[in-house]
């Protein structure tokens, strides 16, 4: 549970503050062990979701040096080629046969290009049509990756429901010793964190799921083990664009082969028309609008679909950029059910409406699904179609699709 909060009136404006830092949740939930260190034995069948990458690599050799009957699936989602001829994904499928024959275990490739299409890359291309910012990395751990591929590895590989199923992500899964489900908690490198991109998935699909690197960190502890083993992928960089981009082409310029590129106004916010932009989604809130020939940059605070206009003011620090009250839904909670929000339904929790924001300190409420939060600050650059993702210390409650501020 959170200490008590306090609240100081500066200026008219409420601030909450915990009583208890991030740090002593960590410590609360640091003796629980995670389904990696409590569950998963010797001899048991687990199959590892490989990227080609060095995390998904060192996950593998520790199944491996662990004695478990571990098996490869490489995932490809993609088959388009890049600006070179070359398609992405067969440079990883390489990387993975090759730290597999490394490490003498089978792989398996399962592709799921017409699934990923139909269930994330269509779906976000919907959300960008209408202006809004989806995060199709959350979608595709949702849908194909803890979703989809779990049903055909049980098809195709025959695995067995008594099967693990491991990934490279920085995160972990403790089982609830009262009520037997699974939750999800943040990594402990605190840099790496990524249970952001997976709070869409439900309890269920966690229940055999393990997460070898969520106690280690990355730098200190996978690229050595990387190195020491001599894995194939020990120096390869990091891969940091979304999967249907890839890293060296702009995001605007792909999404317009998809797109229609409806050139609009962009205005500021006592009506002078500043620029044109070349379609809703080539810009999201917060973002630089790319009006030259000012001292100071704008940035884009609202976007009208509906007269294809999108509204910008001046220096990053302009209240216009900023909210402190959202709504979101559908909610996702995790575990299947909401956490108790007491008599005034109300409760204080911490959240993030993008990847590697620090914690957010909040108030939420829950009605018909939906979700109104109040943050203790300001929040810059809210978007509709983000995520927001609710935490209670370490563990990740659930996330919600935000609808808008007010």
């Amino acid at each position: 549970m959170y200490g008590m909060a306090s609240v100081a009136c500066l200026g008219g404006a409420r601030r909450w503050t915990l009583a208890a830092p991030r740090s002593v949740f960590r410590r609360h939930t640091h003796h629980l062990r995670d389904t990696w260190d409590s569950e998963v034995k010797r001899g048991d069948k687990v199959y590892v979701g490989m990227s080609g990458g060095v995390d998904s690599s060192v996950t593998a050799h520790l199944l491996k040096e662990r004695g478990v009957d571990v098996e490869a699936v490489f995932m490809r989602n993609w088959d388009t080629r890049d600006e070179r001829g070359e398609c992405p994904s067969e440079r990883d499928w390489r990387d993975v046969q090759r730290v597999c024959r490394q490490l003498d275990i089978k792989c398996h490739e399962i592709n799921l290009v017409k699934e990923y299409w139909t269930m994330v890359f269509s779906a976000a291309l919907d959300e960008y049509s209408k202006g809004r910012t989806p995060n199709p990395d959350v979608l595709c751990n949702k849908e194909i990756k803890f979703g989809v591929l779990l049903k055909e590895i049980r098809r195709r590989l025959h695995g067995s429901p008594k099967s693990w199923f491991a990934t490279g992500h920085y995160a972990r899964s403790i089982r609830d010793p009262d009520t037997g489900k699974v939750g999800l908690y943040r990594g402990m490198d605190e840099r790496k964190d990524q249970s952001y991109y997976l709070a869409a998935v439900s309890s269920g699909s966690l229940d055999k799921v393990a997460f070898p690197l969520g106690a280690l960190n990355k730098e200190r502890d996978v690229r050595r083990i990387a190195s020491d083993a001599g894995l194939a992928t020990a120096q390869k960089e990091e891969s940091m664009g979304i999967c249907f981009v890839g890293e060296r082409r702009r995001f605007d310029e792909f999404l317009a082969e998809y797109l229609p590129q409806r050139e609009g106004d962009i205005l500021s916010s006592d009506g002078l028309r500043l620029g044109r932009h070349k379609g809703m989604f080539t810009k999201t809130i917060g973002q630089s609008a790319g009006i030259s020939g000012w001292q100071d940059k704008w940035y884009i605070y609202a976007k009208d679909i509906h007269s294809n206009r999108m509204h910008a003011v001046q220096n990053r620090k302009h209240p216009l950029l900023y909210a402190r009250n959202l709504s979101a839904g559908p909610v996702h909670w995790i575990s299947g059910t909401p956490p108790e929000f007491g008599d005034r339904n109300k409760l204080m929790l911490e959240a993030q409406i993008r990847y590697m924001q620090r914690p957010q300190t909040c108030m939420v409420s829950s009605k018909c699904g939906q979700v109104h939060v109040e943050f203790a600050e300001d929040q810059f650059g809210v978007a509709a179609g983000q995520y927001l993702v609710l935490y209670r210390g370490d563990q990740c409650l659930g996330s919600a699709v935000i609808l808008g501020t007010r």
